[in-house]
């Protein structure tokens, strides 16, 4: 148990307890008083009810946007307009084809053509 450092502690505590025992001291804390401590609570209560609610319009917004997006990607494909969108010549190999110079060593050219191929 730790140890009470303020030496006029001791003197205000036993003036307390006196001031109690002859009813001095009113256990009642005054209305203005409950009003500040229930006041701090409130907001803190109110600050994390916002904090659910903007989470929520976010994630909600966030997913249907992206449902959004996903579904203009499959009209354009079922419409057709992005039917003459070509990316490389459909194999996966680019549509250009390689020319090599004259001067070219013949074992890079064998190689160059392996991996075209």
């Amino acid at each position: 148990m730790a140890v009470v450092r303020d030496p006029a502690f001791w003197k205000r505590f036993s003036t307390a307890i006196h001031l109690d025992e002859e009813g001095g001291y009113t256990a009642k804390p005054e209305l203005k008083d409950l009003k500040d401590s229930d006041g701090w609570l409130a907001k803190q209560r109110r600050k994390q009810q916002r904090r659910r609610y903007v989470c929520l319009w976010f994630w909600l917004s966030f997913m249907l946007f992206v449902g959004a997006v996903f579904a203009v990607v499959i009209w354009l494909l079922n419409s057709g307009i992005l039917k003459n969108v070509h990316l490389g010549n459909g194999s996966g190999t680019p549509s250009q084809t390689v020319v090599l110079n004259e001067a070219t060593n013949d074992k890079v050219r064998r190689l160059v053509e392996m991996v075209v191929r």
